[in-house]
């Protein structure tokens, strides 16, 4: 069995830490990670137009994972971040991959996958706590638990 530790990074100025870690149920990640252990992160600087958005981490034995989720004002404003993020990934080399994740937009790349759904942007990473290599099935199945519940 494949035990994770991961981090969710979720960004606001005014949520409380259990605020912060709401971004996918505590029995979903406590189920697929091996653990519930949290801690919110609030001081996360906020992209241009994002109106809100949160931060948090979660640790397991194994493996590490992070989430980071913004909300835009409009559907159209997530988009044009997400097309900004990959276009910023290529200049340096880093190759990415179209992704269709439960009909969203999205794409992956060495280190995770990024996501939008109507006016919310998400990036999901899970790495094993040795080595910190990519559990590519991992991040996947903790992006569509986040596109699932946002």
């Amino acid at each position: 069995m494949i035990r994770l530790a991961c981090a969710v990074f979720l960004v606001s100025k005014a949520l409380s830490a259990a605020d912060a870690c709401a971004i996918v149920p505590q029995g979903q990640i406590g189920g697929m990670l091996g653990t519930t252990k949290n801690n919110g992160i609030t001081n996360m600087k906020l992209p241009p137009k994002a109106t809100e958005g949160k931060a948090c981490t979660y640790v397991g034995r194994d493996n590490s994972a992070t989430v980071i989720w913004f909300k835009f004002s409009t559907p159209a404003a997530a988009h044009d971040y997400l097309k900004t993020v990959r276009d910023g990934f290529e200049k340096q080399a880093l190759k990415t991959t179209t992704e269709k994740l439960d009909g969203e937009d999205g794409f992956s790349f060495s280190s995770g996958m990024l996501a939008v759904k109507k006016n919310v942007w998400l990036r999901v990473n899970v790495y094993s706590t040795t080595g910190k290599v990519v559990a590519p099935d991992l991040t996947r199945q903790l992006m569509l638990d986040a596109l699932r519940v946002n």
